[in-house]
């Protein structure tokens, strides 16, 4: 991006310009940040009749420089996904961890991707689990509205990304102001799916809030691990294969017909409970994939229903958001180093 920066003489060679133009650059930017969009509202447009992708460019980084007129970011801008969340596929998670392998991380000072936030969770987590180490500040960025709508937080979510890269936090974090007017800050493998009230909330509750410039702690930060088995050259390849099941009262398991399965997650009340009566037949009928569920918390005493579907062979998961479990056993299926239950033990 070279815009509004003095021109080499007349006659300069093309190497030599391009050298002039990077060296401008470099004394103009104090930060240099990958930008990775991937369609969401926060890059939508409400048309009139419906709210859909935009394809006009990335208007919140016009929205920030224009808000921001001194903060001497360069955005390097790349968009493998345009997309609403809702309609991400096992084709979309692997087009985005290859494009996330194949960058040089360690050119930039911190990369932002702009998501959804119907599945803001799930790609959070994902990217969480395998660039959690990369030893950059990674932050997923959404919106609640279309950014033309005043009220929207999109905006703002992203000025506070830049400034945790600035901060050098290192880590994968998802900020977002809920509509009590603070701005939380998550950790991308604790966060959960929002429910009707557009808020965000973590399973061990929320890192840390940003207010005036200032990241104030609320706990250590957590972030969850899996094995290193993905890299550039073997970066996973997510397919549909994990059954996710919630359970609701009168929950009629003989519905629920896996064809082609190699694990299954099932969530729990909010006590780590499940109708273990129903439930134990139905897993018991289906012995060819593993069952897990989450999640449970450690150092509290379960009931009896969880015991007895444990006993009967289901896998507990421990401290897991399950958003989190759900992604982690996608990748768990992605892989072949190991076995399953191997990759799903706490890394």
């Amino acid at each position: 991006m070279t815009r509004g920066l003095p021109q080499p003489a007349r006659g300069t060679s093309l190497w030599e310009a391009s050298g002039f133009a990077m060296t401008m650059i470099r004394s103009r930017y104090n930060m240099n940040i990958l930008l990775f969009t991937t369609g969401g509202t926060i890059g939508s447009a409400f048309d009139g009749n419906s709210i859909n992708v935009s394809h006009k460019g990335c208007s919140v980084v016009e929205k920030y420089l224009s808000e921001n007129t001194h903060a001497c970011v360069q955005f390097d801008i790349k968009s493998p996904l345009n997309i609403l969340s809702e309609s991400i596929t096992a084709d979309d998670f692997n087009t985005l961890a290859k494009a996330l392998f194949e960058a040089d991380l360690s050119d930039y000072d911190g990369v932002i991707l702009t998501v959804g936030s119907d599945n803001l969770a799930y790609l959070g987590t994902f990217v969480g689990l395998l660039f959690g180490g990369c030893g950059v500040p990674i932050c997923l960025v959404a919106s609640d509205k279309v950014l033309s709508d005043p009220g929207a937080n999109g905006t703002v979510n992203f000025a506070c990304a830049v400034e945790l890269i600035r901060q050098k936090k290192s880590g994968v974090y998802v900020p977002y102001r809920n509509s009590d007017g603070v701005m939380y800050v998550h950790s991308a493998t604790d966060i959960r799916q929002a429910d009707l009230s557009d808020d965000f909330v973590s399973f061990h509750g929320a890192y840390a809030v940003f207010e005036n410039g200032t990241l104030r702690e609320k706990r250590p930060y957590i972030a969850q691990h899996i094995p290193p088995v993905f890299d550039r050259d073997m970066p996973p390849q997510i397919d549909d294969i994990v059954l996710l099941i919630h359970p609701y009262p009168l929950q009629d398991y003989s519905g629920i017909q896996p064809v082609i399965t190699r694990a299954a997650l099932h969530t729990l009340y909010h006590s780590a409970t499940l109708d273990s009566e129903r439930f134990i037949p139905w897993m018991k009928a289906h012995p060819d994939f593993p069952v897990f569920l989450a999640s449970f918390r450690s150092g509290r005493k379960l009931y009896r229903t969880a015991i007895d579907a444990i006993e009967a062979g289901a896998i507990p998961l421990y401290d897991i958001a399950p958003e989190c479990a759900y992604v982690k056993l996608l990748l768990a299926c992605a892989q072949g180093v190991m076995s399953i239950k191997e990759f799903m033990k706490k890394w």
